[in-house]
């Protein structure tokens, strides 16, 4: 689930919208699912009156059973640790690697870092 930091009606469509969704057309019971409050970068010098906390996307991530990060995607902090995250939630999920070990997977290359803004 990703919101924007500064947009709370992104952070509410998360429980109204999105999460129903996820429960609605997950294939696995132990999905591993992360909370990501984006934008922090525009949260540098303080949260306007409105905005998203830190605390309350917490919460929702521990209610929903999922991860938490803040990340911005514009200076790209913690971008690559909300992959990371995610991937060691899947790894350390043995149903799920039990799940896909019957399937035909696919091979991944490299990272490549982008140079510049992201969009």
């Amino acid at each position: 689930y990703v919101y924007d930091i500064p947009r709370r009606d992104t952070f509410e469509a998360l429980a109204e919208v999105w999460s129903k969704e996820v429960e609605m057309y997950s294939t696995v019971d132990e999905c591993v699912k992360i909370v990501i409050g984006n934008k922090v970068d525009k949260a540098k010098g303080g949260r306007e009156e409105g905005w998203v906390t830190r605390e309350e996307g917490e919460t929702f991530a521990r209610e929903s059973g999922s991860l938490f990060l803040e990340c911005s995607a514009k200076t790209k902090v913690s971008v690559r640790e909300a992959f990371e995250e995610l991937v060691k939630g899947v790894m350390e999920t043995p149903s799920l690697m039990e799940e896909t070990a019957n399937k035909d997977s696919v091979k991944l290359g490299g990272f490549r870092a982008q140079k510049g803004p992201c969009c």
